[in-house]
């Protein structure tokens, strides 16, 4: 609940950070980490209705989410229109607006979580007190049974022994173990031992149950963290961690690509946003299976995708995304009772030779050489997108690994 409640606070940071970006690629990197958290967090609220949570927060919550939506959408769009230049007077004044309205949706998703996360700790405080008190009675209750056996017979007291005392220290021994296995606790018959097993074994169940909840989020976490939550592809942090590690151990050039789904706002304005998603992941699916299984692929952020692959010279890395580009421009997108939507992508590729870069070499300098590759393909996409789209160029000259 406290990473949760951390999210919700990094939105406003991150509204602040698209509001303010001053280039596309700013935007689009804010716009990504955006994505990112209200996805996480849109996760999150769904799993707190298995909880005891007010309803009516989550209900509010989920109507900010919306809200907050809505208006990152929106900013996306004004600000990338703004950078562009391309903005009217009246439309600055609405940018500012937005921001603004979205830090207040921030802050108060904030304090709706911050409520959530104090509730939850109450309910755990009160069930760790309640397992005290019911051991501690126990506790005392044993105690007091076994002062009675005793002072009346010896026999009854190795009964009390066998039967009381040992199974105690049986399950104080299971309850000591690195790994609590409640196989090992004894709950069979109806007295006070085995009533204090069940107990004590119900608590641990909840305990092992909420712990493996936990790493299940963690995992969830670690994922969303790597990848994109639509297309399954890796995001960028993911491809740009797995091409420094390409660029460190590749003997082969290395192809850069980029890829960018031709008139793709107009899927989404004339058919909807989830027609668009649909074919988002069907694309994904298309270049991924028209890859190899160790290229890596990813998606940069709105109808953008990138790879990074080693080959044997850039003809054979055209070769590949030309059969790329004919492919996705003849498979249909088919969606139940709909049109089906047909798509064309432009792609822009660059080479890295001089491979592998020096084992001395800094992870800043191999980012440096990235960046490089990632420039040059940006501008091969321009220009595939200047000379009419749906066509595959390439960087005019290679990227050297070893630098000037």
């Amino acid at each position: 609940m406290i990473a949760y409640a951390q999210q919700a606070e990094s939105l406003i940071s991150l509204g602040i950070m698209l509001s303010t970006a001053e280039t596309q690629h700013d935007r689009r990197t804010a716009l990504i980490e955006l994505n990112d958290r209200t996805t996480w967090i849109k996760q999150m609220t769904g799993d707190l209705t298995n909880q005891l949570v007010d309803e009516e927060i989550l209900l509010r919550i989920t109507e900010l989410q919306y809200e907050l939506d809505l208006n990152i959408r929106l900013l996306n769009h004004l600000v990338r229109e703004r950078i562009s230049q391309r903005i009217e007077p009246n439309e600055l004044e609405r940018l500012k607006l937005l921001s603004s309205e979205n830090r207040e949706l921030a802050g108060e998703i904030v304090v709706l979580t911050g409520h959530i996360a104090a509730q939850v700790r109450l309910q755990i405080n009160t069930q760790s007190q309640v397992l005290q008190a019911e051991i501690k009675e126990h506790q005392q209750n044993l105690i007091v049974l076994a002062v009675f056996i005793v002072i009346f017979a010896l026999l009854a007291g190795i009964y009390f022994d066998m039967m009381v005392v040992r199974r105690i220290l049986r399950m104080k021994s299971s309850v000591e173990r690195s790994e609590i296995n409640v196989n090992d606790f004894e709950r069979h018959g109806n007295d006070e031992i085995a009533i204090l097993s069940k107990t004590v074994v119900s608590f641990i169940q909840r305990i092992q149950q909420q712990e493996a909840e936990m790493q299940k989020v963690n995992q969830e976490l670690c994922f969303l963290a790597e990848h994109d939550p639509l297309t399954g592809l890796a995001n960028r942090r993911h491809f740009e961690a797995a091409a420094k590690r390409l660029l460190r151990q590749a003997h082969l050039p290395v192809c850069v690509a980029l890829c960018d789904i031709d008139h793709f706002k107009e899927v989404n304005d004339q058919r909807g946003h989830v027609i668009g998603d649909h074919a988002l992941k069907s694309l994904a699916y298309t270049l991924t299976s028209g890859l190899r299984e160790t290229d890596i692929i990813a998606r940069f952020g709105g109808e953008e995708f990138a790879a990074i692959f080693c080959t044997h010279s850039v003809e054979d890395a055209v070769y590949v995304f030309e059969k790329l580009k004919e492919r996705i421009e003849s498979t249909p997108i088919e969606i139940d009772g709909q049109p089906v939507v047909w798509l064309t992508c432009s792609f822009g590729i660059a080479m890295v030779v001089d491979l592998p870069v020096s084992a001395e070499s800094t992870d800043e300098a191999i980012v440096r050489i990235l960046d490089q590759a990632l420039n040059a393909a940006d501008q091969a996409l321009y220009d595939a997108k200047s000379f009419g789209r749906n066509r595959v160029c390439t960087a005019l000259e290679p990227i050297s690994a070893k630098g000037k």
